[in-house]
């Protein structure tokens, strides 16, 4: 995993999905959800600079932590979309520094049928305080997501990481 920070010109830059991951810590606490997308991209030095913050959680917690980012980030917009058709989806901070994408009981509709995806919160590791979702959930949703070179890069990351272990 990459640093959570750079080094610019002698002084710690924290990119700003991390930071904000970082204030919802606490926010959060008790409630179980993972950190995906770009940001764990980055933290496994896939991406160069996270844009927007993927945070996953299950459906029964969805409720809960939709409130307490609200009150955090101000009232989610919903989004509707003919593929994505996740029970649970909220968009924040649209037009802020960090859009935040909270999503529970995935389902995208693909040429062969509705293709859904649960989140499991066992598989999250803690890691700098932060919950980072599995790489491997990742290449699931980026392929259902149809977004083949992301799902590939994740792909290639976990076959390297097994030769480098002897898996």
């Amino acid at each position: 995993m990459t640093s959570l920070s750079d080094q610019f010109n002698g002084q710690v830059v924290v990119p700003q999905p991390i930071a904000l991951a970082r204030e919802l810590v606490p926010l959060l606490a008790g409630l179980e959800w993972g950190i995906g997308g770009s940001v764990l991209m980055w933290s496994l030095g896939l991406e160069t600079s996270p844009r927007d913050l993927d945070v996953v959680t299950t459906a029964e917690h969805f409720s809960d932590i939709r409130e307490r980012i609200s009150h955090h980030l101000g009232s989610p917009i919903e989004v509707a979309h003919p593929t994505y058709q996740s029970r649970c989806f909220a968009r924040f901070a649209v037009e802020g520094p960090v859009p935040l994408d909270l999503f529970a009981d995935v389902r995208v509709r693909t040429s062969r049928g509705v293709v859904c995806w649960t989140f499991d919160p066992r598989t999250v590791n803690v890691k700098d305080g932060l919950p980072w979702m599995r790489p491997a959930d990742w290449v699931e949703l980026y392929s259902m997501f149809d977004r083949p070179q992301r799902a590939s890069a994740l792909r290639d990351y976990l076959a390297n990481m097994g030769s480098k272990h002897g898996l």
